[in-house]
C-alpha cells in the first residue's frame, strides 16, 4: 500500500512540476529584451528632429553671418524616419531599464530672395538610457500596456554646400529625450508594439520585441 502511494505521488510530481516550470519560464525567465522599431510623426519626421534642426540651422546662420534681414527660408526635404535598436532588462514585474540607439537622415534647402542659398544634409544619431513602467498585463501575458522614457544625447553630422567649390561639414551634439506615454504590446516571447509619444524617436513608433 505504501509503495502504491509513493508511486502515485511520483506520477503526480512528474505531471505537475513540468507544467509549473513551464509557467515560470514563460513569465519570469526571459528578463532580457531586444527590440527594433521605426518612428515617425504625423508629418513624417519626429518633433525632436525638427527642433534639433532649428538649433543646428541657428548655429549655421551664426557661422555664415546670416541675419534675419536676409530673409532666409528653410525648405524641408524627405525624411526616412527614425530606426531604433534597443535593449532592456526586466528588474521586476513593473520596472525595466535599458538603452537605445537611433538613426535618422534629413535634408533641407536654404534659400533667400535671389534663389537657392545652400543644400544641407545631416545624418543624426541618438543614444539614450531608458526606463519603462509596465502598468497593465493580462494573466496570460499576451497583451500589455506601459509607459517608457529615455534621456541621452543627439549627434548630428552635417554637410553644407555653400557653392560648388565650398562644402562645409561638422558635428553638433544636443541633449536628447523621448517620452512615450501610451504604449501597447501584443505577444509573449516575440511581440509587436505600438508607442505614442514625443521626442527624438518619433511621435509614433512601431516594432518587434524578442525576449530571451
Amino acid at each position: 500500500m505504501k509503495n502504491k502511494f509513493i508511486a502515485a505521488l511520483a506520477c503526480c510530481l512528474l505531471v505537475v512540476v513540468p507544467q509549473t516550470s513551464a509557467q515560470v519560464r514563460l513569465k519570469d525567465a526571459h528578463p532580457n529584451e531586444i527590440c527594433v522599431s521605426y518612428g515617425v510623426s504625423l508629418l513624417g519626421m519626429s518633433v525632436g528632429t525638427v527642433a534639433g534642426f532649428a538649433n543646428l540651422l541657428g548655429d549655421i546662420a551664426d557661422e555664415f553671418e546670416i541675419s534675419s534681414g536676409d530673409n532666409i527660408r528653410v525648405h524641408l526635404g524627405g525624411s526616412r524616419g527614425i530606426a531604433t535598436l534597443g535593449y532592456s532588462y526586466t528588474l521586476n514585474k513593473t520596472w525595466q531599464f535599458g538603452a537605445s540607439a537611433g538613426f535618422s537622415r534629413l535634408s533641407v534647402r536654404l534659400s533667400d530672395n535671389t534663389g537657392e542659398f545652400a543644400p544641407l544634409a545631416a545624418d543624426m544619431f541618438n543614444f539614450m538610457n531608458t526606463a519603462q513602467v509596465n502598468w497593465f498585463r493580462t494573466r496570460n501575458d499576451v497583451f500589455g500596456m506601459y509607459t517608457k522614457a529615455g534621456i541621452g544625447m543627439w549627434i548630428v553630422n552635417y554637410g553644407l554646400m555653400v557653392d560648388t567649390a565650398d562644402e562645409r561639414s561638422g558635428t553638433k551634439i544636443f541633449p536628447a529625450a523621448q517620452l512615450s506615454a501610451v504604449c501597447l504590446e501584443v505577444g509573449r516571447s516575440i511581440s509587436g508594439f505600438l508607442e505614442l509619444g514625443v521626442g527624438m524617436q518619433g511621435i509614433v513608433q512601431t516594432g518587434l520585441r524578442v525576449r530571451f
